[in-house]
């Protein structure tokens, strides 16, 4: 077997994880297989999510690498910060998989999908907004809309088992605000829907976003047929309806650009700068060549599509597991409010300038870099061998992938290891990330704090190398500010149920955050059986 000669242990699987009908099928086939043959290596590794849910576990008894056979691929398993530093630095020998990420291509191919030259291409053209100037937008629309959710929170008269949806709203607002140039308000109605169409741009997005597995797996045409149940058809609307006002934004960002009007900073413009059409107007012509190429008019759309995808519904999931860690742990919210009282003392938001104050909230980024370790919505980090075999350095020795493996960096495993993260690595302790320096003079303790750096390779939740994640500093910001807005003043708790102790009440609150479940992400199964209330610190 080729598996075996790459001389790591073996799990045979009867079916590949990415199969398409198994992730639609799995949560039913699996109970059954259980009451047959109990618990194997089909119920443990064949689960959606199960590096998740085994954790350091597997690595922990098998070692740093491992390789679930199926009849399509093998999928070998990685959890070795070296072995990561050295897998991502070969982008040539270990780029991302193509086929597992061609159901991105939904709108059009994009920067997610793109290889080799063509990524390059695509990547110098559209990272162009994440920028200081941009995260000072996101600090300001993440403020105005941390505040108004809090607000609402704060009017409803019963416990709040809303909070998966608000954070969702929220983060779509600040994506939409800061991103690509149109602000909502939480707290007022949006626009309504075009003539002839279903759903403004928010709302399409917003039903494209929560139903993205099933729009993936079957494709947007599918789900427009008219012998579909009621509720795909209105999925499938959503899709014509976004592309249609894609396509009006991007017409717009046109006429303004051949007018030489200003118009508002935001993606599409930066899109639309880099279209065939446009950048040719700019190009010399002395520069030739692929990486010369403006985006295509799919490839705006494209863009435009996962931009949305990857900076919202990230950011969302995470910005929700946090406030249930930080209901349940009150302490963490004194730790994190001590901070932003000390960095901020005028009561006027307008005045809370980012390059001033985002620099000294270590502590609220820590609550993030925490969760993100435990609990982050991408489940790994899959590579491909390619067309030819790659050798791997793992643990001092060389061991030889087969040609058209998948190379999965475990990051579940590795951000869960005892090697790198102690004996309480399965513990969300956002103050491991916090070091202090020698106090100086008269400095306060605050103003000597600093963020704990990782052993490089393996604190990777952005990806590493020449992918990582173009959003990675936005989604900072957001959350950083958004911790701010709710907690300077503020307090949340969980909602005990009737009979129920406070300390009972955090449990399971902690007991609903673990247990979470991929729909296309990883996040929460049952956000909405824990109650919280935000209440004002006195």
């Amino acid at each position: 077997m080729i598996a075996r000669r790459i001389g790591i242990p073996v799990i045979l699987l009867p079916v590949s994880p990415d199969n398409p009908v198994w992730m639609l099928t799995s949560s039913s086939v699996l109970p059954i297989v259980k009451a047959i043959f109990g618990d194997c290596s089909v119920t443990r590794y064949g689960r959606l999510g199960w590096e998740y849910h085994d954790k350091n576990k597997t690595h922990l008894r098998l070692g740093d690498g491992v390789v679930l056979v199926t009849p399509a691929h093998n999928w070998v398993y990685v959890c070795n910060a070296e072995a990561f530093n050295e897998i991502f630095q070969r982008r040539n020998g270990f780029d991302r998989p193509p086929e597992m990420l061609a159901m991105l291509d939904v709108f059009g191919p994009n920067i997610s999908t793109a290889q080799g030259a063509d990524w390059q291409r695509q990547r110098k053209l559209t990272s162009t907004r994440f920028n200081e100037q941009n995260s000072s937008l996101v600090w300001v629309e993440a403020l105005r809309q941390a505040d108004e959710v809090l607000h609402f929170w704060k009017s409803l008269k019963i416990p709040i088992r809303r909070t998966a949806k608000d954070t969702r709203t929220l983060s779509l607002h600040v994506l939409s605000g800061a991103g690509f140039g149109k602000p909502y308000s939480f707290k007022k109605s949006a626009e309504p829907p075009k003539p002839g169409y279903m759903f403004n741009y928010r709302d399409s997005l917003a039903l494209i976003l929560e139903n993205s597995l099933l729009i993936l797996i079957l494709g947007p045409k599918f789900l427009t047929r008219k012998f579909l149940l009621r509720s795909w058809r209105q999925i499938g609307q959503a899709t014509v309806d976004f592309k249609f006002h894609m396509t009006v934004m991007v017409q717009e960002e046109k006429r303004l650009i051949a007018q030489n009007k200003p118009g508002g900073e935001n993606i599409i413009k930066s899109l639309v700068r880099a279209s065939e059409g446009v950048s040719k107007l700019s190009t010399s012509a002395s520069t030739e060549g692929p990486l010369a190429r403006g985006l295509t008019e799919d490839e705006i759309y494209g863009n435009i599509f996962v931009y949305n995808f990857a900076g919202h519904d990230t950011m969302a999931i995470t910005l929700n597991w946090a406030l249930y860690l930080l209901a349940a742990h009150p302490e963490v919210q004194d730790w994190i409010s001590e901070e932003i009282n000390a960095a901020i003392t005028d009561e006027d938001s307008s005045t809370w300038n980012y390059s001033e104050i985002y620099p000294k909230l270590n502590r609220c980024l820590a609550v993030l870099l925490e969760t993100l370790r435990l609990w982050d919505p991408l489940i790994g980090i899959a590579k491909t061998t390619g067309a030819a075999p790659q050798v791997l350095t793992l643990n001092g020795r060389e061991i030889t992938i087969p040609a058209q493996s998948r190379v999965i960096l475990n990051i579940n495993a590795i951000h869960s290891h005892p090697k790198y993260w102690g004996d309480d690595a399965l513990v969300w302790r956002p103050t491991r990330w916090i070091l202090a320096s020698p106090s100086s003079g008269s400095a306060p303790p605050l103003a000597c704090e600093y963020l704990h750096t990782p052993p490089k390779g393996a604190y990777v939740p952005w990806s590493d190398g020449a992918r990582v994640c173009p959003g990675k500093k936005f989604g900072q910001v957001e959350f950083v500010a958004s911790m701010v807005a709710l907690f300077r003043r503020h307090r949340v708790k969980v909602v005990p149920e009737k009979g129920e102790s406070e300390d009972e009440a955090r449990k399971r609150a902690l007991d609903v955050v673990r247990d979470s479940r991929i729909v296309l992400l990883l996040q929460m199964r049952r956000p909405e059986s824990v109650a919280l209330q935000w209440l004002e610190k006195k």
